[in-house]
């Protein structure tokens, strides 16, 4: 093999373990000249998408490609951050411009850069082959714009997809008042509409029933948005955006029929009479708690 072959196949090599790009300063370590690196800019081989970042034989398009070559462009010790990494760890949408955090701070084109001293390795994962900083951190940096509703979602949905393990959870609270208060003395949820219910429960000073319960009806096991055991009382959350068809209509008037043959009922709160008053919904799950003594 030619020298010129032995480099382009280690070229090759880096690039796919970086989702198909390499940096400039890779490839001086891996021997090509700076001439060499023109030359092949020319031929289309080397592809510039960021300032000494290039993909190699073609753009790749998808998220997580561009996300490795955002983070090669902002250097050694950087990492995807922000909303960029609650999207890599599946609880956002992937923002227009990526977000990067890097000890030292780097203006790239079409890239939102932060600067960070306190990014230690602490704070950093690698997942889908993007270095990114971790679930606990990426809160951390998203909680001073957030709303108090976005940060419970964003702290449950890492818990749910057990991304935030019980350790970095408890670290969490320890690190953020305002996500102690918000979350340390509460149940896990696994939706806006269950964090809605939280609140439409403590507005009206009724008791928190069960959230989340596993329960066995008609056979089968279930798991039920609300639950009070001694009322026997099962709260189901509806939206139309969910429930919106005649199969999720009929399916739902079934789990409500074997519910009944044992002795439990079912009330179905949507998210319209929740959001409003909810007087009236909580003066019926008031007096079905008064009349069991719940």
């Amino acid at each position: 093999m030619s020298e010129k072959s032995e480099l382009r196949a280690q070229i090759r090599h880096l690039a796919d373990r970086q989702r198909g790009h390499v940096a400039r300063w890779q490839l001086l370590e891996l021997g090509a000249t700076r001439s060499w690196i023109r030359d092949q800019i020319l031929r289309g081989y080397l592809i510039p998408v960021h300032a000494g970042v290039y993909a190699v034989g073609h753009v790749p398009r998808d998220a997580q490609c561009r996300a490795v070559a955002a983070v090669l462009a902002c250097g050694e010790g950087a990492a995807l951050s922000h909303w960029s990494a609650a999207a890599l760890w599946d609880i956002a949408e992937w923002p227009a411009a990526l977000e990067v955090t890097a000890p030292r701070r780097r203006s790239r084109s079409g890239l939102i850069t932060h600067r960070s001293k306190t990014l230690t390795s602490h704070d950093l994962r690698r997942r889908h082959g993007v270095r990114v900083t971790s679930p606990l951190r990426t809160v951390l940096d998203l909680q001073p714009g957030v709303t108090d509703d976005q940060l419970v979602r964003l702290v449950n949905d890492l818990r749910t997809r057990k991304h935030l393990r019980a350790t970095a959870f408890n670290e969490l609270c320890t690190r953020s008042v305002r996500i102690y208060r918000l979350l340390g003395d509460s149940g896990l949820t696994e939706s806006e509409l269950e964090d809605l219910f939280r609140r439409f429960v403590a507005r009206h000073g009724l008791p928190m029933p069960q959230l989340n319960r596993r329960l066995q009806i008609g056979g089968r096991w279930r798991r039920l948005d609300a639950f009070y055991p001694e009322a026997g009382l099962i709260v189901e959350l509806d939206s139309w955006q969910f429930h919106g068809d005649r199969a999720s209509f009929e399916r739902d008037r079934a789990k409500d029929a074997a519910a009944l043959a044992e002795g439990l009922r079912t009330l179905r709160a949507t998210d319209r009479r929740l959001r409003g008053d909810g007087s009236g919904e909580a003066a019926i799950i008031r007096r079905i708690l008064a009349e069991t003594g719940d």
